[in-house]
């Protein structure tokens, strides 16, 4: 009896000495957590050049389609397509015995409109002799001489038509308006050909210079040139190759756009680049356009840029080695890039990692460079 009511005089100086044990600690605060290890990257203000990578296409500076001018049966192809041909060097022959038959007809008309307007002039002239010598009357004179300018006329059109008959049988010969390579055959041996829609025998291409022809956003136009159409006319450009390296071509801006194309939204532009065969007209490739450099800006990589409802900002290591917020303004971001106007001035050490543990006023310590 006595036992059971001595249980709970226990369990209370029990519970009254764990109390004692926990309130007799040492007394000391909790310790302070160790500097957050970070990389950082001192910021540096200098000029930075903008450029764009666009999509473009080659063409040649001149593309001239080889058309037929007259009908007939295609007799002969005289080159081989895709080599290269001088002006004037004969590629097609056409049957030219039609025109050739027509260009005799039309001389032997002129004789015979020369040989009247002669008689209708000797006529003339004695008529008019005889009006001198009072033996015809003036009405004689003045018949003969229309007739003789009407034999005159008459020949002459005759001359035009022995003209544009030889002009036919000429165009018989197709020949390369210009130096250049040539395209594929479009009509082939004992077709017949005439002129008009379907009148195209083949191409012939200048590739020695060729047009690189692209087109630039308005806002790119804005951001690299400033709306100046001449500072884009004085821009650099450059062909990259497939791994984004610049070929060594020196282009030339040679067109700019007075205005935008509504349908794409565009600025069209236009390069000239020589060529030794890596550009072929019809190619898509990419070129780049160097415009005017942002005259104070800093580059840093773009994964330690933190938005808040304030705005973009990073983080820096400021004084006593902790963490600062520091609000920066934002030019653009290009790749893995993000390039500053504002906030940031020579020799301020950006935060590069560890950002998610970052806060302002953590105490910092900078990571040491890892060993090469």
């Amino acid at each position: 009896m006595t036992v059971c009511k001595s249980r709970p005089v226990e369990t209370l100086l029990l519970a009254l000495t764990l109390l004692g044990l926990v309130a007799c600690g040492d007394g000391k605060p909790p310790a302070t957590p160790p500097p957050l290890p970070v990389g950082l990257l001192t910021a540096e203000v200098r000029p930075y050049p903008q450029v764009a990578d666009q999509t473009a296409q080659v063409e040649g500076t001149r593309e001239v389609e080889v058309r037929a001018r007259v009908s007939g049966i295609l007799l002969a192809q005289s080159y081989r397509e895709g080599a290269a041909v001088k002006a004037g060097e004969l590629l097609f022959r056409i049957d030219p015995a039609q025109y050739e038959i027509a260009l005799t007809l039309a001389k032997a008309q002129l004789a015979q409109e020369q040989a009247r307007a002669e008689q209708a002039a000797a006529e003339s002239a004695r008529q008019q002799k005889l009006l001198a010598d009072q033996a015809a009357s003036p009405k004689e004179a003045a018949d003969a001489q229309a007739l003789a300018a009407a034999a005159t006329a008459a020949r002459d059109i005759a001359a035009a038509k022995v003209r544009a008959a030889e002009l036919d049988l000429s165009y018989c010969e197709v020949r390369a308006p210009i130096a250049g390579f040539t395209g594929r055959l479009a009509r082939s041996e004992g077709s017949l050909v005439s002129p008009g829609a379907d009148s195209l025998l083949t191409t012939v291409v200048q590739r020695e210079q060729v047009w690189v022809r692209f087109g630039l956003s308005e806002q790119e136009f804005q951001r690299l040139f400033a709306g100046d159409a001449a500072a884009a006319t004085a821009a650099q450009v450059e062909v990259l190759d497939a791994a984004g390296k610049p070929l060594p071509l020196a282009g030339k801006i040679n067109f700019v756009a007075a205005q935008v194309e509504a349908r794409l939204g565009t600025i069209q532009m236009r390069a000239e680049f020589p060529n030794g065969g890596a550009l072929l007209p019809g190619q898509f490739v990419r070129v780049r356009l160097v415009g005017r450099p942002l005259p104070a800006a800093v580059v840093v990589p773009a994964s330690c840029l933190l938005q808040s409802a304030q705005g973009r900002f990073v983080y820096v290591l400021g004084e006593g080695n902790v963490a600062q917020v520091r609000p920066v303004q934002l030019a653009f971001v290009e790749g893995p890039q993000a390039v500053v106007l504002g906030g940031l001035k020579s020799g301020d050490r950006v935060v590069l990692d560890n950002l998610v543990k970052v806060r302002p006023g953590a105490a910092l310590v900078p990571r040491a460079p890892a060993a090469k």
